[in-house]
């Protein structure tokens, strides 16, 4: 099959199909999306080496598994079933895990990929294959709110109106919360607010705003820094970025001021498919660019321009 390698540098080459074992599926490509991960990746993220790529929707092709015909998505986390973090319902953090694309699994980024079929969700029909492959960064959205629950009366602000701000933004409006938008790109800013959503230019903030919860999606080193700063005290930051050169941090100030600092990774997919279903959540103006798998090269460069939101992978 063809796939995208990265091993040092992105070339597309031709590679074995993959073999699914007993309780794995294959699912052969439908739609991939290029993440601001997979581009942290290129830069030395997580040492990763092989066939990058995690978001996806696809058809399951070998008729041995339950899943056979049908259309689905896939969490990322690939986990024992037998540690301590699975055996507590911590399996996103299984000790054993292997993740999509991104750590000892190759990815998305090619015809077909192999998932336990425990990983995977069908698409319900009125949800679109491009409508789909916005899943799991919707689910790593939701991930905030099944963490912590935000109290309606709290000011949050969320920095980074880009693939994963604008979805954020997105369930925090769903579900009736406080929220600003910042970002220092105007054009991302016109984007946010042509979905309805609350957006303001970063430069416009005053030095002494605060709310009670930031959380940092700008996929920048500095936006940690930028949460820190703009927190009550007592306030919480959450971090949805991971970069491949992270900020240094003055910890003095979580001290002082008694920050909660808190990471959150991926997320339940089940409400997010549910609120793509009901159409909760805009997508298509979220879709900078779609490219056939053919150009997957031409779709990175178009990714790492300012400005652009999502790029698509037709397959």
């Amino acid at each position: 099959m063809k796939a995208l390698i990265f091993d040092s540098s992105l070339h597309l080459a031709t590679v074995p199909d993959p073999v699914p074992r007993k309780g794995e599926a294959l699912i052969k490509i439908l739609y991939s999306s290029i993440c601001n991960t997979d581009l942290e990746i290129i830069k030395g993220y997580m040492g990763f080496q092989g066939i990058p790529g995690h978001e996806f929707v696809g058809r399951v092709v070998n008729k041995e598994s339950l899943f056979y015909g049908h259309r689905v998505v896939g969490e990322i986390n690939c986990s024992c079933g037998k540690c301590l973090m699975c055996r507590t319902k911590r399996r996103s953090h299984c000790v054993n895990r292997s993740v999509l694309g991104i750590d000892k699994r190759p990815g998305v980024f090619a015809e077909y990929t192999v998932l336990p079929e425990s990983n995977l969700h069908k698409v319900p029909d009125p949800v679109s294959d491009t409508e789909a492959v916005f899943t799991e960064p919707l689910a790593a959205a939701f991930e905030i709110l099944e963490q912590s629950p935000i109290d309606a009366k709290k000011s949050v602000f969320v920095f980074g109106a880009g693939k994963l701000g604008l979805l954020v933004a997105q369930v925090l409006k769903a579900k009736g919360l406080m929220y600003v938008l910042f970002d220092s790109n105007e054009e991302k800013v016109k984007k946010a607010r042509s979905m309805d959503l609350l957006a303001m230019p970063l430069g416009s903030m005053k030095k002494d705003a605060r709310a009670e919860i930031c959380i940092d999606c700008t996929g920048h080193p500095k936006g940690i820094l930028t949460a820190i700063d703009h927190v009550y005290p007592r306030g919480k930051v959450i971090l949805k970025t991971t970069v491949a050169r992270p900020a240094r941090i003055d910890l003095n100030k979580l001290v002082i001021n008694e920050i909660e600092l808190q990471g959150s990774r991926c997320g339940p997919f089940v409400p997010a498919l549910e609120m793509l279903e009901k159409k909760e959540i805009k997508t298509a103006t979220m879709i900078s660019e779609i490219v056939d798998f053919k150009d997957i090269l031409k779709g990175f460069s178009m990714a790492k321009k300012k400005g652009t939101v999502k790029v698509l992978i037709r397959h």
